[in-house]
């Protein structure tokens, strides 16, 4: 009688293993991230945005840059895009952890309109990432800033969905263990 009480939990516990087992073989992996210009005419601007990159071929040992197919960000008023990227954009990885984008917009023909930027990543860590940019000089003649920022891992549906079903089914065998009266 114990094993037939059990089924619908170990049921639930293979679904949620093979269920895992595939969000993890995800290919696109979506982040926002979100910064504040520290110096600079633009200092006190906040920029975010969000960016995808194929990370199938991520491994813990990896270190090298893998390409954006996603890319869009707002400082201010301004939009920047993969299109108006001067470089492939790319995701830079250091012993599998992400180090930062890559990604150079210096085409702007009105710095007074549209700041040029560039994200560096750290060398070694995320920790020494930035964002660069120029603009026109304000009054003091400064003409550039950096800034920090910040990345977050936008969690898949399924995952969600998957995290959703294990409270759900940690809430039943609650329920059903509670002593009743």
């Amino acid at each position: 009688m114990r094993s037939i009480r059990t089924l619908p939990l170990a049921a639930a516990l293979a679904v949620a293993a093979i269920t895992a087992t595939v969000t993890t073989t995800a290919r696109a992996e979506d982040f926002t991230f979100q910064g504040l210009l520290a110096d600079g005419p633009l200092a006190g601007l906040t920029f975010s945005g969000t960016f995808s990159v194929d990370i199938s071929g991520l491994t813990p040992t990896f270190a090298g840059e893998l390409p954006l197919s996603a890319f869009t960000m707002q400082l201010g008023a301004k939009t920047y895009t993969l299109a108006t990227a001067d470089l492939a954009p790319s995701a830079a990885f250091v012993d599998g952890s992400l180090a930062g984008l890559a990604y150079i917009d210096a085409d702007s023909t009105d710095l007074g309109l549209r700041p040029q930027v560039a994200f560096i990543p750290g060398f070694d860590s995320f920790a020494g990432a930035f964002l660069a940019y120029v603009t026109l000089p304000d009054a003091s003649g400064a003409s550039a800033g950096f800034g920090d920022y910040t990345v977050a891992v936008v969690p898949e549906p399924a995952a969600i969905a998957l995290w959703l079903a294990g409270l759900a089914g940690v809430a039943a065998v609650v329920r059903r263990r509670r002593p009743k009266g």
